[in-house]
């Protein structure tokens, strides 16, 4: 019996998973390795990286301090989730049954991405950004393309008009 299962091996995941480690708590994190933070070409968005941090790097520093810990972590997925007395038993997408007394549900967030060739190699370049908050500063003074659904398309293409004065929408939508 784990004291708690992770769901998501994401930046919160895996630092729950550091903290439960030193605690000297049993955890696993069971992960789909498809985190958004891995589509990060750059981020200035995290104190102590004044230089900026891929996020493939993050991923990989985190997880590097969860390991060092004792934290286990492996790439599967979980198919089944219920309540048993005691806890909840989880089965993983290899059959595999665990128990563990919590869980925590760290599976972050999956944007709908448009169906465009490279997509992935576009964002490693910078080219195409998903996250207002998280990119406006990496796009200071140049020229962003914003893609996004309705009004909240408009509300994301007007913030980042405070970064960059050359901004075009891209809506999928009326």
């Amino acid at each position: 019996m784990l004291d708690c299962l992770i769901v998501g091996g994401g930046p919160a995941g895996l630092t729950a998973a550091i903290y439960l480690a030193r605690y000297r708590r049993s955890a696993l994190v069971v992960d789909e390795a498809k985190s958004r933070c891995a589509w990060i070409p750059t981020s200035h968005n995290l104190a102590g990286f004044t230089g900026g941090i891929r996020g493939t790097d993050l991923l990989a520093r985190i997880r590097a301090q969860a390991e060092t810990h004792g934290g286990h972590i492996e790439t599967g997925s979980v198919a089944a989730l219920e309540r048993v007395a005691g806890g909840f038993r989880a089965t993983l997408g290899d059959d595999r049954e665990v128990n563990a007394a919590a869980v925590l549900l760290a599976t972050g967030v999956i944007d709908g991405q448009p169906r465009v060739a490279h997509l992935y190699e576009a964002m490693q370049r910078g080219q195409i950004r998903v996250c207002p908050i998280c990119d406006g500063y990496e796009v200071i003074d140049k020229r962003i393309a914003v893609l996004g659904h309705g009004a909240q398309a408009v509300g994301e293409a007007s913030f980042i008009r405070t970064y960059s004065p050359t901004v075009t929408l891209f809506a999928d939508s009326d």
